[in-house]
């Protein structure tokens, strides 16, 4: 890193957008090999002055690339390129409700599509879930919060269209569990969770977007958010790179 006097100016309008650009040039670099593994990258000044940008653009950009695992930053020393394809490895263990609430809170919704369904017979099978049964499907990424916003998930929720009235607050929730939301806004309870974890292959485009090569190795993992009653109010199908989760659950033996 220069060495050079702080930087103090505001940082100029659009600066976020530009900040981002660069970042995605500097991974397309290191992949690339035009910035080798172990090499270090040039100072704060230097690609400040290489792509016309201001030193707060590029210390926003190469935090973005430190978050995703791309590189490393000592006092003293420099940036560091530490990684062409930086791994992120997350592990849920279960035990309680408030377990998934630990996850809900790292692991946030980014919705890019909103629908509603009726379930034929493939759909039900594959969901474990009535025939002709309806629901409000939201799906997208979930990235994760403290990691730079990076993808972590591909997750499809379905809830129950007699609960269709908090589709705005799970989009202005991203953190919250759906189930919570249910709760709350609705009135139920959620008596039990059921889980279902199955290998798969990732096709595209869900591939493209965790930024996994089609047909690699992934876990789905479907949930089941049941009322009192046995009903199902919320179904979760959610897809994760094989690389990026473990899935552990805690037996207790009951005495007598």
């Amino acid at each position: 890193m220069s060495a050079s006097p702080k930087d103090t100016r505001p940082e100029p309008a659009g600066t976020h957008t530009r900040y981002a650009e660069l970042a995605s040039t500097l991974v397309t670099d290191i992949v690339d090999g035009r910035h080798v593994v172990g090499s270090l990258l040039p100072t704060e000044h230097e690609l400040a002055q290489l792509h016309g940008v201001s030193r707060h653009t590029v210390r926003a950009a190469l935090q973005r690339l430190q978050d995703l695992g791309y590189i490393s930053r000592k006092k003293s020393v420099g940036t560091m390129v530490e990684s062409v394809n930086p791994k992120a490895s997350f592990t849920q263990s279960f035990g309680t409700v408030e377990d998934l609430v630990r996850v809900a809170a790292t692991e946030v919704r980014a919705i890019e599509d909103v629908r509603t369904v009726t379930l034929d017979r493939a759909a039900a099978r594959h969901l474990q879930a009535p025939v002709k049964s309806e629901w409000l499907v939201f799906s997208g990424t979930r990235v994760a919060a403290k990691k730079g916003g990076m993808p972590v998930a591909w997750a499809e929720i379905y809830v129950d269209t007699a609960f269709s009235r908090i589709s705005q607050a799970i989009r202005d929730n991203p953190d919250v569990l759906v189930s919570a939301l249910i709760e709350r806004e609705c009135g139920q309870s959620i008596a039990e969770i059921r889980q279902v974890v199955t290998g798969m292959l990732i096709e595209e485009p869900r591939a493209s977007k965790l930024g996994v090569p089609a047909n690699s190795a992934g876990l789905r993992l479907i949930r089941h958010y049941k009322g009192a009653g046995g009903r199902i109010l919320e179904i979760t199908d959610t897809i994760y790179p094989a690389d990026r989760v473990s899935v552990a659950f805690q037996l207790r033996r009951t005495q007598g």
